[in-house]
């Protein structure tokens, strides 16, 4: 493995001579990457595709007049590693970014983060893993008509280094797997589930896959219930919850402020009193990273307090933007093929008093998961799907030749997993109906639970896909609820 790795830490050391003796470059981030991946994909009629392999790559982000572009390539001979250098030099300039981004010209970090695995992903066998997988999936074959998995997992060897004098060298063990189970004529339950513990990972499969099962055999088993529509109490579990808030975390990004999509400024109202919000590291989350692509420490950070807005999530230019202090908010997407952006890490959504039978309280439906939102706007949502720099000023840019967005931060939620609710109790599962979110949303809460739990996904932001957690309670709120 020694060997491998020498491969693209001699092509990061390349690459950063490269720029260091170019005149253009104001700056840059270098990395080499080691990377043992496993993929695995399994249906009800058992594997479909397996996959096991090694990958070096080396990627950049440089800062050239005034812009930064990114590039990963797995390609380490001299001629590619040069034509990256050029594409990306070219990249910055090609922008003609009317704000320079500023970046940290005196700060430096040397430091090594051996991750928090309990035993290497990779030491683990693809045939103990498959068969993993097959036994949750035989835990749940006789109450599903369909089912697919996805697991995939690496064990990333890291070390990034900057033209400012930096050295970060990181170990992270990531796993993650999605299970999609489906009835017949009746509804899909999705679960997803992630850490960076390495192996231990493996053991905890058997809890997702028996409480993926457990949640569609009551669904399965409910009658179809009519669901109210209009305005409406309703009460979310903590993955529901987690849902919203993970959403509206996406308005506190300081490139979304920019390109003037959020509707959020500092001081503004976000929730009721008594909500608050972190955006923390917890060790061994599926998002956890100790140092970002910008070889930032991930620090916490308070983002609401007491319902109030208190700060946007920062890279390093932003941060300088807007005299804030940056704390490892630029994430690196998985794969690292596309450009690391500013995003929330692992929100802390603080419990409150409230029981079960309180948050159900006068509620009339019970949802445990929403499908993904679709956002109302069309130029927010085809922001937020598009491509875009890898330089977060530039979304000023985009901003001053459009107009004001009126509409931003509004979404439909559809109810994947909803119930009727009938004197705290539920009496039949709800279908057709989905939830209007828009900035109001999260001031209706009414209640906040003492019970929390985690939610872990992808987010898919300007093509790049992110790792979150939330760990959110339960909440009861006055929404909105309309026929799909």
């Amino acid at each position: 493995m020694d060997g491998e790795r020498d491969e693209p830490i001699a092509a990061m050391e390349w690459l950063l001579d490269r720029f260091e003796g170019d005149d253009d470059v104001a700056y840059a981030e270098v990395g080499a990457l080691s990377q043992t991946k496993t993929d695995l994909v399994l249906t009800e009629n058992g594997p479909r595709d397996e996959l096991s392999f090694d990958e070096t790559g080396v990627w950049c982000r440089v800062f050239a007049d005034g812009a930064a572009d990114y590039r990963y390539t797995t390609s380490l001979d001299e001629e590619t590693l040069a034509d990256v250098a050029d594409r990306a030099v070219r990249g910055g300039e090609f922008l003609a970014q009317d704000d320079s981004a500023r970046y940290d010209r005196l700060t430096t970090h040397q430091a090594v983060h051996d991750g928090w695995a309990s035993g290497r992903i990779d030491d683990v066998a693809l045939e103990t893993k498959r068969s993993t997988l097959e036994s949750g999936l035989a835990a749940v074959a006789d109450a599903v008509e369909r089912c697919w998995i996805n697991y995939d997992d690496a064990h990333i060897d890291s070390t990034a280094a900057t033209t400012t004098g930096s050295t970060v060298r990181t170990t992270l063990d990531r796993a993650n797997v999605t299970v999609t189970l489906s009835v017949r004529d009746g509804p899909t339950v999705r679960r997803h589930a992630g850490s960076t513990r390495g192996a231990v990972f493996l053991e905890e499969l058997a809890d997702v896959f028996a409480d993926a099962a457990a949640d569609v055999r009551t669904l399965a088993n409910a009658e179809t219930a009519a669901a109210p529509t209009g305005e409406t109490t309703v009460a979310l579990t903590p993955r529901a919850a987690g849902q919203l808030f993970a959403f509206a975390a996406r308005y506190l990004e300081a490139d979304t402020h920019y390109m003037g999509l959020s509707p959020y400024d500092v001081g503004d109202e976000f929730g009721p009193d008594s909500l608050s919000v972190a955006d923390t590291v917890h060790a061994g989350s599926w998002a956890a990273r100790a140092y970002d692509a910008e070889l930032r420490p991930t620090t916490p950070v308070q983002l609401i307090e007491g319902g109030t807005v208190t700060r946007l999530l920062h890279n390093t230019a932003s941060a300088a933007e807007d005299d804030a202090f940056p704390a490892g908010h630029a994430v690196h997407s998985l794969g690292f093929d596309q450009p690391p952006r500013i995003h929330a890490r692992h929100l802390d959504v603080a419990p409150g008093d409230a029981n079960r039978a309180t948050l159900r309280a006068g509620a009339d439906v019970l949802v445990e998961r929403f499908d993904d939102p679709w956002l109302r706007d069309e130029f927010e949502r085809v922001q937020r799907s598009g491509v875009m720099p890898a330089s977060a000023l530039y979304a000023k840019d985009i901003d001053r030749k459009t107009e004001d967005r009126t509409a931003c931060g509004q979404a439909t939620f559809p109810i994947a997993e909803g119930y009727r609710l009938r004197d705290g109790e539920r009496d039949g599962r709800v279908a057709g109906v989905s939830l209007a979110y828009g900035p109001e949303t999260l001031r209706s809460i009414t209640a906040i639970g003492a019970v929390r739990g985690t939610l872990t996904g992808v987010d898919e932001k300007h093509k790049s896909r992110v790792p979150y957690a939330v760990t959110a309670p339960g909440v009861r709120l006055r929404a909105t609820l309309q026929k799909e």
